[in-house]
C-alpha cells in the first residue's frame, strides 16, 4: 500500500473554523535491499548491502536499479530479484558472479531526500562515466515545455497526496517510456532503471529524464547510468549538477514551467526555432 489515510485537524484561518477530517497521506517504510552470491567455500551466501526509505511498491525495480545505477553491478550480474513481506528484497547473482564486496561495503544508508547522504566519504561515490555514449538527439523547444505537464497525468499518488517525486523518461517527441513514483526523488530514478534493464532492456540514449522536483547531483549520475543526455527539471538545479552536466556533455533544464525554461548546460541539443 503507497497511501493511507491518517486524521487530521483542517484549520481554516479566514473563517476561525477547524474541523477533523481524515487526509491521505504517501507512506514511507524502510527496505533493505540484500544481495545472495554464490561462494566457493560456504555456498550461497545472502549479505544486506543498503537501508533506503521508500514508497513501498516496485520494490524489485527499485533494488536492482539502485544497484546498477551506484555502479555495483551490472545488469547481466543479476540471476532474480524477490521482494517479501518484511520490507526486504533480495538480489541473487549468477552463480558465477563474484561481487566486489569491499565496493558494496560503503555503509549504505540513503534516506527518502538524499541518496548519497549515507556514503562514508566523498570518494565512496566512486563514479566513472567516461565512455558514456549518447545519441545525436535534438529536442523543440515547445516539446520541453509540454514534458512536465505531460509527467503530471500520471501522477496518480501525487494527486491522492501532494507529497511523492515522479520521474519519467521521454523520447525527442514527448512520448512517455517509462515512468515512476516515489517519496525520495532518486528512488523514483532508481525504479525506471530497474524496469529499463530487468525487463523492457530499453537504452535511452536519445532520450530525456523528466523530474517533477529539482535536480542534484546524483540524479545527473544516474542519467548518465543510463545514458540519458537531456534532463528536464521543474525546479531548479545545484551547482554540482550543473558541472556534473558539463563535465560529461549532458544537457540540463531546469525551471521548465510555464512556457519557459532554463538551458544550464549542452543548449545544442535544443532546438529553439523550430
Amino acid at each position: 500500500m503507497n497511501t493511507k489515510k491518517v486524521p487530521i485537524l483542517k484549520v481554516i484561518t479566514s473563517t476561525s473554523k477547524s474541523e477533523a477530517v481524515n487526509d491521505l497521506v504517501v507512506v514511507e517504510e524502510p527496505l533493505e535491499i540484500r544481495i545472495e552470491y554464490w561462494d566457493v567455500v560456504h555456498g550461497w551466501v545472502e549479505k544486506p548491502i543498503s537501508i533506503t526509505m521508500r514508497t513501498p511498491g516496485e520494490d524489485e525495480a527499485l533494488a536492482g536499479g539502485f544497484l546498477f545505477t551506484e555502479g555495483l553491478l551490472k545488469n547481466d550480474d543479476i540471476d532474480s530479484v524477490t521482494a517479501h513481506l518484511d520490507n526486504t528484497v533480495t538480489v541473487k547473482l549468477k552463480p558465477h558472479i563474484r561481487p566486489d564486496l569491499q565496493k558494496l561495503q560503503r555503509n549504505f544508508y540513503a534516506t527518502s531526500s538524499c541518496g548519497v547522504c549515507g556514503k562514508s566519504s566523498l570518494d565512496a561515490l566512486g563514479y566513472s562515466y567516461e565512455s558514456t555514449a549518447f545519441g545525436n538527439v535534438k529536442m523543440k523547444a515547445s516539446v520541453v515545455v509540454s514534458l512536465p505537464e505531460k509527467l503530471s497525468t500520471f501522477q496518480r499518488i501525487f494527486d491522492q497526496t501532494g507529497g511523492i517525486h515522479a520521474a519519467g523518461v521521454f523520447d525527442e517527441f514527448g512520448n512517455m517510456q517509462l515512468y515512476a513514483e516515489d517519496v525520495g526523488r532518486h528512488n523514483a530514478v532508481d525504479k525506471i532503471a530497474g524496469k529499463a534493464r530487468l525487463t523492457t532492456a530499453q537504452t535511452f540514449q536519445n532520450h530525456a529524464l523528466v523530474l517533477s522536483g529539482r535536480a542534484c547531483f546524483e540524479l545527473l549520475h544516474k542519467a548518465l547510468a543510463l545514458s540519458i543526455p537531456i534532463i528536464v527539471a521543474v525546479g531548479a538545479p545545484s551547482s554540482l549538477a550543473i558541472e556534473t552536466a558539463e563535465q560529461y556533455g549532458q544537457t540540463l533544464i531546469g525551471f521548465t514551467r510555464d512556457g519557459r525554461f532554463n538551458v544550464y548546460s549542452g543548449a545544442s541539443r535544443i532546438l529553439v526555432n523550430e
